[in-house]
């Protein structure tokens, strides 16, 4: 796979939780929506690899493993993902998976592929507390399926969003979810930005 320069790689990090709560997450905000016909912004790297492409920040910190986080990624599936944190928190990755990784207790669809994921973070340790409706978008005329979920921890209920696609060029499903927190001082108060972020984040990933 191609990475730019700019991150900071951690293999200790692994998909036993979906967010490293306030230990490493950040905040960055896609304000500016770019096409992927042109290299990156300034100040953001672009990650290509496993039938995907996304630019993101070169002061977020990156790590990657397979979807268990017991081992490098692979073209069968993995995920990347990359947080950075000053008073805000805030992570965001991206999961792959072949349809034949699918377990058979699950739809081999996008929303599948959802059920899937969080149900390997559940397994793994993190409490994914109230979903919301499953609902679907296009992108690139692709249809995304994708909810709201939340991450609980003890006092703390973090947001987030999660969507996931059929890429055929890749013949994998493509998830994409963040995690967000206002002030990591207050974690009382809910984030009301994550879906923007979310789709800001969607915007910047492409699967050719």
């Amino acid at each position: 796979m191609e990475q730019e320069t700019g991150y900071v790689r951690n293999s200790a990090f692994s998909t036993r939780s979906l967010v490293t709560v306030f230990a490493l997450v950040g905040v960055v905000t896609l304000g500016n929506l770019w096409l992927h016909s042109g290299g990156p912004p300034v100040g953001y790297a672009r990650y290509t690899g496993f039938g995907f492409s996304i630019d993101y920040s070169r002061r977020m910190a990156m790590w990657e493993s397979d979807l268990v986080g017991s081992g490098p990624p692979n073209d069968s599936g993995g995920v990347v993902q990359w947080a950075r944190q000053d008073t805000e928190l805030e992570q965001f990755g991206v999961f792959w998976i072949k349809p034949e990784g699918i377990a058979s207790s699950f739809e081999k669809t996008p929303a599948g592929a959802i059920e899937q994921i969080l149900g390997f973070s559940e397994m793994l340790g993190t409490n994914i507390g109230e979903r919301g409706e499953m609902r679907t978008m296009t992108k690139d005329s692709h249809e995304v399926f994708y909810q709201t979920f939340t991450v609980e921890e003890p006092g703390v209920v973090i947001p987030g969003m999660m969507g996931a696609w059929y890429c055929e060029a890749s013949g994998t499903y493509i998830i994409l979810y963040a995690v967000h927190v206002p002030d990591i001082n207050y974690p009382e108060i809910l984030s009301q930005e994550v879906e923007t972020i979310w789709l800001g984040y969607l915007a910047a990933l492409a699967c050719p």
